[in-house]
């Protein structure tokens, strides 16, 4: 298990399908910055997908979770999610996803940036 930064490994963005590891450092930095100002510990629930696994999970077909750009982390309150989304607008990842028990965020250079959706709503 390889640390990628004090709060996250290498095994927490593994594709559940083929175990291959992809993370942008410049994800892991910026869930470390929101990680240290909500000072709240969090859970990736999806990391880097393999195109497999994205089509499994329904996934679309340009999602940053294949290039390793994204992932999304579990939110167990309405407060938890107020500060992170507060971090998240601090700390500056160009596309977020709200869900209803995760948030997705994302870096990726090559997807619309400056974009905020809410699962549930296409």
């Amino acid at each position: 298990m390889k640390k990628l930064s004090e709060h996250f490994d290498e095994d927490e963005f593994k594709c559940p399908h083929c175990g291959e590891v992809k993370v942008n450092p410049v994800l892991v930095e910026t869930l470390e910055d929101i990680r240290k100002y909500t000072d709240i510990p969090m859970k990736i629930t999806s990391g880097y997908r393999c195109a497999a696994h994205n089509a499994a999970v329904g996934g679309k077909p340009s999602s940053a979770h294949l290039a390793g750009d994204a992932a999304d982390f579990a939110v167990f309150s309405d407060k938890d999610r107020f500060k992170f989304l507060e971090a998240i607008f601090i700390y500056g990842p160009v596309r977020i996803g709200i869900g209803k028990d995760f948030i997705h965020v994302d870096v990726s250079l090559t997807l619309p940036h400056e974009v905020v959706w809410a699962y549930g709503n296409d």
